[in-house]
């Protein structure tokens, strides 16, 4: 069977999470909007939903055809097929179809509608505000994938797939895991812990490996890389000892919670060290590094180029100084996951770069999305009204 997966809202970002977990032998997929149509004999929903941070919904595709050959009746006689509850709960998504694909498919769920009381079945069709995607978290409380039926129209080349929503997001998890911990730092900007999974799945962590974070902050990668993957030790520092008092603090809450298991705190190593000494702090080899690193103090938007430009600089410089500096402890082909911000006012921009610099210190650039996508574009992750902008490196390690 064929499947769907529907990204968040960085798609190329969560596509280039899907591709580092999933089969290295899978086929690429047919990308509709921000969904991809993925064919997958493995295909295990709830694993994948729990590894995933970009990925805010997964299903089966149940049909295909011709759009102009779509009508109520053929989703009536899906539904039929697969009987869930007497009276029939329904929300409907389309993308990819042009305009007036789109006018003519949002008619679609009326129909169906008639088309079930003509039958003899009592239907509600359920909507979201603004013409938007019915939210992962409004699928989760209505019951969609066990009662009802979230249906995904994905339209591409004159051809509709009808896929049915298997599983969402977890919504109230990455929340509690977000805003809940005691600890956060919304002066100086958190990681969010969605990235932050997206990046740990980029660091493709063997079994049993060693991860290290050294600009911890408050420990949203220790968090989420104890939950996505089974590393052996996970190793968080900080240059400051606040922050690694308060990468402490979380992982107790953690564990109070049971969020992570009492173990867990076993296999996690906490010190205060600038990154550019780290390999006195730590004597074996990790297999992947994974970090957000500085992203510069805090901007008001009035910078001048100036400043913008001497910010970029002094943040280029730490990661030149700490690349050396990780090359010492970094496995052969081990991988660095990190950020290169740019930064913008209203009188300019400037960004952290060195993808030239990166054969005379030891490292290549990954393009995680190869061979799905040889492109080279960056992976950006931004949010509106942010005025620094994260570029996702992937780096490895050259032998």
């Amino acid at each position: 069977m064929r499947h769907f997966a529907v990204f968040g809202s960085h798609p190329r970002l969560s596509l280039a999470e899907f591709r580092q977990i999933s089969s290295p032998k899978m086929a690429p997929p047919l990308l509709v909007g921000p969904t991809a149509i993925i064919e997958d004999e493995d295909w295990n929903g709830t694993v994948l939903m729990n590894r995933l941070g970009g990925t805010v919904k997964l299903g089966d595709i149940h049909d295909e055809c011709a759009t102009d050959e779509l009508d109520a009746n053929r989703i009536v006689d899906l539904f039929e097929k697969l009987p869930r509850s007497e009276r029939v709960i329904f929300g409907s998504t389309v993308y990819g179809a042009t305009p007036a694909g789109k006018k003519k498919l949002d008619r679609l769920p009326l129909e169906i509608k008639r088309e079930l009381k003509n039958r003899g079945r009592s239907a509600r069709w359920v909507t979201s505000e603004g013409d938007q995607p019915l939210t992962p978290a409004a699928v989760a409380k209505l019951k969609l994938t066990s009662d009802g039926y979230d249906l995904l129209f994905l339209v591409s080349g004159g051809v509709v797939s009808i896929g049915l929503t298997t599983h969402v997001q977890d919504a109230d998890f990455w929340s509690e895991r977000d805003y809940g911990r005691p600890v956060r730092d919304d002066e100086n900007g958190m990681l969010p812990p969605k990235l932050a999974r997206m990046m740990v799945n980029l660091g493709a962590l063997p079994e049993s490996g060693t991860l290290l974070d050294p600009f911890c902050g408050s420990g949203t990668v220790l968090m989420e890389a104890a939950l996505a993957t089974h590393a052996g030790q996970i190793i968080m520092s900080d240059i400051e000892m606040a922050q690694v008092n308060a990468t402490k603090m979380n992982l107790d809450w953690l564990i109070e919670r049971r969020i992570l298991r009492d173990d867990d705190r076993e296999h996690t190593m906490l010190f205060a060290s600038d990154a550019r000494d780290i390999k006195k702090h730590v004597t074996k080899n990790v297999d992947a590094i994974v970090t957000e690193g500085y992203l510069g103090p805090p901007l008001s938007g009035h910078e001048p180029v100036a400043k913008l430009m001497k910010n970029a600089e002094e943040i280029t410089q730490l990661w030149r100084d700490s690349l050396i500096a990780f090359k010492d402890i970094l496995a052969k082909n081990g991988r660095i996951v990190g950020v290169w911000p740019s930064m913008k006012s209203e009188h300019g921009s400037a960004r952290v770069d060195l993808t030239d610099e990166l054969n005379d210190l030891g490292y290549r650039l990954v393009n995680p999305l190869a061979p799905w996508d040889t492109s080279n574009d960056p992976l950006l992750y931004h949010r509106v009204g942010q005025r620094v902008m994260r570029r996702i490196v992937v780096l490895e390690r050259l032998a």
